[in-house]
């Protein structure tokens, strides 16, 4: 075969592979990591928030807890997760109590904005709700996900 047939063959070849191929799985490593980034990203976030009451207002930390949490189950949701039933059934628990622990720190905010707020329910609840979370994140292996309560 004459040389440039060759290199038209090859190109062809890969252009044809390229597009026949399925994307590559997803391991577990890899989900661990792109959770793992999206928790540390979210744990600065918090630790850039400042400390209530003296800095913030109970109704506005809790606000900004509750959008922080969203957006963190929002981009764990997206994530693909490897063929392995146990760890996807986690991922879905880890999903659902980060969006309990949204609406826990709501009810906080709303229960603040009271003049007769008694936010122990509330507070007790997200510290029930971040126990599981870390729970979770140990036996998913993504430590960078275990958080401490309010």
């Amino acid at each position: 075969m004459p040389r440039k047939s060759a290199c038209v063959a090859l190109a062809a070849a890969a252009v044809a592979a390229s597009c026949s191929s399925e994307p590559a799985a997803v391991t577990r490593a890899d989900y661990v990591a792109a959770l793992a980034a999206i928790c540390t990203e979210t744990t600065a976030r918090f630790a850039e928030l400042p400390s209530a009451p003296d800095q913030i207002s109970v109704v506005d930390l809790a606000t900004s807890a509750a959008s922080l949490l969203d957006n963190e189950a929002t981009r764990a949701n997206r994530l693909d997760t490897p063929d392995d039933d146990q760890l996807d059934d986690d991922h879905r628990a880890f999903v659902r109590n980060t969006v309990e622990q949204a609406d826990a720190w709501r009810q906080v905010s709303a229960a603040a904005a009271s003049p007769s707020a008694d936010l122990v329910a509330s507070t007790d609840l997200i510290r029930q709700l971040v126990g599981g979370r870390n729970d979770l994140a140990t036996e998913m292996g993504v430590l960078d996900c275990r958080r401490d309560g309010p």
